[in-house]
């Protein structure tokens, strides 16, 4: 996310793919979540969220963890990131929740990261294997220790400075953390989806 380029591809546009109420409904969503969520209520989310996914992924052959399927709509999914596995889906975490933690340290320190934020950038690898696991929990790991440092030192991730989402427009490191936690959340419903249509009950 820090330091990308923008481009004029659609996948980065405001609407992101989405709808125009989905969008208008998802905008609603994350700012009431981020009112209500303290920063310690988020990070408890973000681990659980986290927790699921990973058990959802993990040395489960009732079904086919690679096979791609496009599933029915889910709020926040954009169409072009529907037709994904269920390591597609670990793969995608795994190339936000870095960035996320660099653009909250960032915003810390009361820096603008540079560039925009490119979402096209964040699709996975169609061809991910199952070292995404080990990858999926150490960055999960690090975010989640990078946050309690930060609350450790800074009491709270309130701060002025802000960086711009495509969708949600200048947020703040409380909301990028908040944003974390929903983004897990987005993309839990997702694998669930998947597992669903792979016949699983």
């Amino acid at each position: 996310m820090p330091g990308a380029h923008s481009n004029s591809r659609t996948t980065n546009s405001p609407s992101g793919g989405l709808p125009p109420w989905e969008r208008t409904a998802l905008n609603l969503t994350f700012k009431i979540a981020a009112s209500v969520l303290s920063d310690a209520g988020a990070l408890k989310k973000f681990r659980r969220e986290s927790k699921e996914l990973f058990r959802l992924a993990d040395d489960d052959e009732s079904y086919d963890v690679f096979q791609t399927l496009k599933i029915p709509r889910v709020i926040g999914i954009e169409e072009s990131s529907r037709n994904w596995s269920v390591m597609m889906v670990l793969d995608h975490v795994c190339l936000t929740t870095p960035d996320m933690l660099k653009i909250i340290k960032a915003l810390m320190d009361g820096v603008v990261p540079r560039g925009t934020l490119v979402l096209a950038d964040y699709k996975p690898n169609p061809e991910v294997g199952y070292e995404v696991l080990a990858q999926f929990q150490r960055l999960e790991l690090e975010y989640c220790r990078g946050i309690e440092l930060l609350l450790e030192s800074r009491g709270n991730l309130a701060t002025k400075t802000r960086y711009p989402h495509p969708w949600f427009g200048p947020l703040n490191a409380h909301h990028w953390h908040c944003l974390a936690a929903i983004h897990h959340h987005i993309h839990r419903r997702q694998v669930l989806k998947l597992i669903a249509m792979l016949g699983v009950t």
